[in-house]
């Protein structure tokens, strides 16, 4: 369950990342309904039955009250009062989102784990980091309607910089949205 928060908290940095001119942004209303309770009849289940999850076609904005609660869980559960190992969160240069996002057709990102080079080439290829910052990345992928991807200049988006080893300053080094 801890990928699926850590997921939700970096697809939060991403969208905030993209709103570089709030001038040019589609204003949206926040959706007031829980993801566990939306009527849509579809449901997805862990595969060790742990978890049970409504699923919908579209992503959406939340409340930064429930925003906090999802981050303040993940939080919770690795113990980040005494972790100062483990990914609280990824930051990415808001212009290579751009790029990647202004390449025709892209309708979805889809957000992937990997292991950085570093971590790889310590020998540490296929060995389990866990949430270890400095060994855990993240990679980012444009896909088209028809589910084919669609590259910049034939490469995916990495250097996502994780926090901490490297947190960025003013209120967005802190681990709670403000």
């Amino acid at each position: 369950m801890n990928s699926k928060l850590l997921v939700a908290i970096c697809i939060s940095i991403l969208i905030l990342a993209c709103n570089k001119n709030d001038s040019n942004i589609n204003k949206v209303t926040p959706s007031t309904t829980s993801a566990t309770t939306a009527n849509t009849g579809k449901t997805a289940t862990h595969a060790a039955g742990r978890l049970s999850t409504s699923l919908t076609d579209d992503s959406r904005y939340i409340p930064l009250e429930e925003a906090n609660t999802m981050i303040g869980s993940y939080l919770s559960s690795i113990n980040s009062s005494a972790n100062d190992t483990d990914v609280r969160s990824f930051s990415v240069d808001a212009d290579s989102l751009r790029a990647l996002l202004d390449q025709t057709g892209i309708k979805r990102v889809k957000i992937m784990f990997g292991d950085t080079m570093s971590y790889i080439n310590s020998g540490n290829y296929g060995h389990y980091a866990g949430f270890q910052s400095g060994a855990l990345t993240l990679i980012i992928a444009g896909y088209n309607a028809a589910g084919n991807y669609v590259y910049y200049n034939g490469m995916a988006l990495d250097h996502l910089v994780p926090c901490p080893y490297s947190c960025p300053g003013g209120v967005a080094g802190n681990n709670l949205l403000e």
